[in-house]
């Protein structure tokens, strides 16, 4: 078997729309943040002030599980391509789990940064929306490179194939770092967010278009090359990708928002951001 069987496919789909269809009903799925009264701090015991600052988190620690999962199912994904090739001896798949975990490395970087675990030179507010679109970029494009090699180049005739892949592995590695070092190191970033506009995150549109590029075109073509699960589930994973993105994109105008909500065509706004802060 070569493809992903059709309930999975199903059960991908749905969970992608089933978001947009709860919206719709009123059901918001906003992490809604209480506004932090300074003034009350000082007659609050101490046990109480921590427990207001947890609640004034929530955001954070629910951005910090999801992410951090998705880190680690880099790290397994990457774990079960380089089983497999020990196994079947096809280099397609580390190559691709590699890519994966990179992208997943930088998704590391974006989690640590906004929970400011990582110092940086930026201000909060551009870096973490900054470094969101970034990571959604490079993973795209990782992905790409890695699939791209196997349209230049017969791995069948690779000689010292495991000196190959740890040179790829070196050099997306190096991509990687080099990224997340410019990050952490620029006093400046460009403007990410613009609450008011159509597209809110520009950003965000070009990860977009490349997703949607690779699941309609590219990653098909590369499973007609070389047809195995691993290559069908690069196909799959771009309904998730295209969703995230379109909510980014069109709706998301803060950290952990539910964004605008478009419905019978009509523009809701149901943002609820309410007092939250950028970056709590």
């Amino acid at each position: 078997m070569t493809k992903l069987p059709r309930p999975i496919i199903l059960t991908v789909a749905v969970l992608c729309v089933l978001p947009i269809l709860f919206n719709g009903v009123g059901i918001s799925f906003a992490t809604v943040s209480p506004a932090l009264d300074l003034a009350e701090f000082s007659t609050l015991d101490p046990q109480a002030v921590t427990d207001e600052l947890h609640y004034a988190l929530a955001g954070s620690f629910t951005h910090t599980i999801l992410e951090w999962s998705a880190f680690c199912a880099a790290i397994f994904t990457v774990v079960l391509a380089f089983s497999y090739y020990r196994i079947q001896r096809d280099v397609t798949t580390p190559i691709i789990g590699v890519a994966l975990l990179c992208a997943g490395c930088m998704d590391a970087f974006h989690t640590l940064a906004a929970d400011r675990l990582i110092e940086a030179v930026a201000p909060n507010q551009n870096l973490i929306p900054f470094t969101w679109a970034l990571c959604r970029l490079a993973n795209v494009v990782l992905t790409l490179m890695g699939v791209s090699l196997f349209f230049f180049t017969q791995p069948k005739r690779w000689k010292n194939t495991s000196l190959i892949l740890i040179g790829i592995t070196f050099v997306f590695a190096l991509i990687s770092y080099s990224i997340i070092h410019v990050c952490a190191t620029q006093e400046v970033l460009p403007q990410t967010q613009f609450p008011g506009a159509i597209i809110t995150r520009p950003w965000d549109v070009l990860p977009l278009i490349l997703f949607a590029l690779a699941g309609l075109f590219i990653y098909p073509r590369f499973y007609q090359q070389y047809p195995s699960i691993f290559s069908h589930s690069l196909i799959i994973s771009t309904l998730p990708n295209v969703a995230t993105q379109l909510h980014m994109s069109f709706g998301s105008t803060a950290l952990f928002d539910q964004g605008k909500r478009v419905w019978n065509g009509v523009a809701t706004g149901a943002t609820e951001m309410g007092s939250r802060k950028e970056g709590n």
